[in-house]
């Protein structure tokens, strides 16, 4: 019987090991001393707040700086939202803004340089210093950023004696010039100057390892010969990027998916969400060369970030929807692995600018280039939206950076320890220095399902001790992204862990936050801690520790520490959510912290609250607690889409009315002729002429005729693109006499490659005559006459082309009267969508079966008072499309709109 028992509580105890999951890491010493003075680049700044830059960090005045930078690009957001746009970037903690510059967007004809309206670089570094925000610009002359051949213009690339990207002499003299033309836009808003702009990236993606460093090195000589004197130079590193040793700082970048790929399938990316030592990211940009032998080793470069995705671009044949904790785990697993600079790519969607020749985004049969994009939207599901949302990422992020911002100074010079585990389990990591840091943790992966960890503890062994925690084993859940403080200094008071993550630190208070469902448990040394007051939870002394336990998280649950020197620091613990919903800002040398499931930032020292929600609730953090503040949101006005029949603005003409035809006049036609200018400065893309004829037609254009079947009381789409020109152009229609009466009614579709499209129906200047011949050129005929107009038939109101379907939605023109903004939430049935404001495209969107969001305040020409036109395209069947959320089984071949949705955004002042 005693030898039953003994088994039994071995086997027992051997479950309890085996099942236990014990994750140690132990923390080894510099691997790399701390170097500086080694990088060759621009004027610092002035003295005290010099910008310098060592092989592991920024620095501020001499103190460790760890920036967050968000890309924005002004040219694709209209120049009245600029100023909001920022001043939510800001909200959510970003302090250095990013932007491409586009070369064909500034020139886009040969020596016509445009750097007005959403051109006005000036203007919009001056704003963003108005802000307190750092400037870089990125200003290539190659950016790609999804444009059209990636910012370089045509004009450059139709020549014949030039080379592209390379010290070509005459390459060179064309960017030397663009670059001058910059720096007349930026001088004197360097940072040398007192202004914001504290660095510039040069080129982009060039992938020329040792070969391409001559170039680099003439364009940051070129630039600073220009005068754009900065303190840091930097160039993308991905892919072999050429890097000329120490005149340059190669920066990084990842994303969640691939959307430029060849493929149609899922692409799931494990390595994303796992800290690595390892810079480089095959799975950044198209086309990357191959390389067998090693380019370089960066030990003696910082580790910093450009191009972190927290969205993706839209490509046609790859529609990714990526999930709010996407690019947080990313950030997550790039600064956990030591990464000194998080940049963001990119921050703030915007929408492609008109361009006079051409259409401005990333297309194929064109230009060649490697995606098709689309033609307006630059969405990128990024922070805040195309339209001016912010998306759920955004959320996620802030509260990362809000950490980041508490912590800087002390995280900047902590080196990362990476733990040893599989792909598929929990990944960790430690940055430490001096036997304090944080633990990172991620038990996530896009598509990939993660178990959940059970019975999980930690073991982190610093030089002079190990730290076991916590008492109780807990478990991790799928979607799980931590980090945790390890001796933490708090005044006197140490913490030696918590297994809640810290969010800020105002002045004595820190606030945490609750992953998941995980106990929250706070340790503390208990020499430091004089006494510890909690409204609810469990508090113990133990091995010299002051545990506190069983806490649960919210508004009103908080810890008071006192330490032995009599100081006192009160830590709130929160709910996840309501860390989500939190917001930070300064004002008057004060932080305030609120939260709200509004958006809010601050203008002018006053804060606001934005949102479309009816009932909008704010809880301000004062001395004593959070006090509630509520309010009320109007509704407001709902838009609605009706159905346009493709013929619906065009008169019907009559082409025929005999009783009985005389014998003289049994060959006779009816000539309709309509004369049209086509002046855009655009190259015409496509025309089409839709008629809808009761008798036989034959159509005649510029002098041709045109011979393509035309079937009569059937919709025909007739295609005139190769007929029709720049200038004056005449088109007839001709009717042979038939006995009793026929009508037709016809609408031409002219589509420039700028994407203008203009349009004319039938109607009174669609001038008639009754002809034996037919006019031509070096005939005179009798004068046409005003056509006969006959009533619409009833079955008009029903005619559709397969192509496309057309709605009308009518902007009133006070809409915007009591609200910040209006969006439009348009679900659809097709392949993609167009919106046009009169001959402008002002929106459009590839179907990913989630609604798609316009900020019609955004739109360019203005929507107040227009009535748009939608215009939707169906899927077809054998579509080589990956989607990542499938349309329904029965909706190809046809369009359609499933909803549409008004919401209407008020902006509250706060205080």
């Amino acid at each position: 019987m005693k030898k039953l028992i003994y088994l039994s509580i071995l086997l027992s105890l051997s479950q309890s090991i085996v099942s236990q999951n014990n994750y140690s890491i132990e923390i080894q010493g510099p691997t790399f001393p701390l170097e500086s003075g080694h990088f060759k680049m621009g004027n610092p700044g002035p003295a005290n707040k010099e910008i310098e830059v060592n092989n592991q960090y920024l620095m501020l005045g001499k103190k460790p700086l760890l920036p967050v930078m968000g890309e924005i690009h002004y040219t694709r957001i209209r120049p009245e939202q600029w100023e909001e746009t920022i001043l939510k970037m800001k909200a959510c903690g970003i302090n250095i803004i990013s932007t491409y510059l586009f070369w064909n967007q500034h020139e886009e004809i040969e020596g016509q340089f445009n750097w007005s309206g959403e051109k006005d670089l000036r203007t919009f570094v001056q704003l963003c210093q108005k802000h307190d925000l750092f400037v870089y610009p990125r200003i290539g002359p190659w950016s790609h950023g999804e444009v059209r051949n990636g910012g370089t213009p045509d004009w450059i690339l139709r020549k014949k004696f030039i080379k592209g990207r390379s010290n070509d002499p005459v390459y060179q003299n064309y960017v030397a010039r663009y670059f001058k033309e910059i720096a007349k836009q930026l001088n004197g808003l360097y940072y040398k100057d007192g202004g914001n702009i504290i660095g510039i990236q040069l080129e982009n993606e060039y992938w020329h390892a040792k070969e391409g460093e001559p170039h680099i090195k003439w364009l940051k000589d070129m630039a600073r010969e220009c005068g754009i004197d900065v303190p840091l130079y930097t160039v993308t590193g991905w892919g072999g990027g050429s890097v000329p040793p120490f005149e340059v700082i190669p920066l990084w970048g990842g994303y969640a998916d691939e959307p430029w790929i060849e493929k149609i399938t899922k692409n799931p990316l494990p390595l994303n969400f796992q800290f690595d030592a390892y810079r480089d990211n095959k799975h950044i940009g198209n086309d990357q060369i191959e390389r067998k032998d090693k380019y370089m080793t960066y030990e003696r470069y910082p580790f910093f970030t450009c191009e972190m995705g927290v969205g993706i671009p839209m490509m046609y044949h790859r529609r990714v929807v990526l999930s709010p904790i996407d690019g947080l785990g990313m950030v997550m697993s790039k600064l956990g692995s030591g990464s000194n600079l998080i940049g963001y790519y990119m921050f703030a969607g915007g929408t492609n600018p008109r361009g006079e020749l051409h259409s401005t985004e990333e297309e194929q049969e064109e230009t060649g280039y490697w995606s098709r994009t689309p033609v307006k939207s630059y969405d990128f599901r990024a922070a805040i939206r195309e339209s001016g949302e912010i998306d759920p990422s955004y959320n996620q992020i802030k509260k990362l950076h809000y950490f980041i911002h508490s912590v800087a100074t002390d995280l900047a010079p902590m080196l990362s320890t990476l733990g040893k585990t599989k792909a598929d389990d929990l990944q960790f990591a430690v940055r430490s220095l001096n036997g304090s840091g944080y633990l990172f943790g991620i038990n996530y992966c896009r598509f990939v399902p993660m178990q959940v960890r059970k019975n999980v503890q930690f073991s982190i062994k610093f030089k002079n001790e190990t730290l076991k925690f916590p008492q109780k084993n807990i478990e991790i859940p799928d979607s799980t992204l931590f980090i945790w403080p390890l001796n933490l200094k708090m005044d006197k008071s140490l913490l030696k862990y918590a297994t809640a993550q810290l969010l800020t630190i105002i002045d004595n208070t820190y606030v945490f936050f609750q992953n998941k469902n995980i106990p929250v448990e706070f340790a503390f040394d208990a020499s430091t801690v004089a006494n510890i007051q909690t409204a609810q939870g469990k508090v113990v002394k133990k091995d010299g520790l002051i545990l506190v336990s069983d806490i649960r998280p919210g508004k009103n649950c908080f810890l008071e520490v006192s330490s032995i020197d009599g100081n006192k620091q009160r830590i709130w613990i929160l709910t996840e959510k309501d860390a989500t919903d939190s917001w930070i800002f300064e004002r008057s040398g004060k932080k305030e912290f609120y939260i709200s499931n509004a958006g809010m930032y601050i203008k002018s020292n006053e804060v606001y609250a934005y949102s479309t929600d009816e009932k909008v609730k704010i809880f301000e953090l004062a001395q004593n607690g959070f006090i509630e503040h509520d309010y009320t949101v109007t509704k407001g006005k709902e838009l609605k889409a009706t159905p346009h029949p493709i013929l619906q603005d065009a008169l019907w003409l009559e082409s025929a009315n005999f009783k009985e035809i005389p014998d003289y006049q049994a060959r006779y036609h009816r000539i309709f002729q309509k004369e049209f200018s086509l002046d855009n400065p655009s190259s015409i893309r496509r025309a089409t002429l839709f008629i809808y004829p009761e008798s036989d037609c034959r159509i005649h254009v510029n002098d041709k005729w045109i011979n393509q079947e035309i079937k009569a009381n059937m919709v025909n789409a007739i295609d005139i693109t190769g007929y029709v020109g720049k200038g004056e152009n005449n088109m007839y229609l001709s009717f042979p006499f038939i006995e009793g009466k026929a009508k037709f009614s016809a609408r031409a579709i002219v589509e420039y490659e700028n994407y203008d499209r203009v349009e004319f129906s039938s109607d009174l200047s669609w001038l008639t005559m009754d002809m034996y011949t037919y006019p031509a050129p070096t005939r005179r005929h009798e004068i046409p006459v005003k056509p006969t107009v006959v009533n619409t038939p009833d079955f008009a109101t029903k005619l559709t082309y397969p192509g496309f379907g057309e709605w009308e939605i009518n902007v009133p023109r006070d809409l915007f009267k009591n609200y910040n903004t209006s969006y439009l939430r348009i679900s659809y049935i097709g392949d993609r969508a167009e919106l046009y404001n009169g001959y402008r495209l002002s929106a459009d969107d590839f179907n990913n079966n989630i609604s798609w969001q316009i900020g019609l305040k955004r739109l360019i020409p203005s929507a107040s008072g227009q009535n748009l036109r939608l215009v939707i395209y169906p899927l077809p069947e054998n579509s080589k499309i990956y989607f990542d959320v499938k349309p329904e089984a029965d909706s190809f071949n046809k369009v359609g709109i499933i909803s549409i949705k008004t919401n209407n955004e008020q902006l509250i002042k706060i205080k």
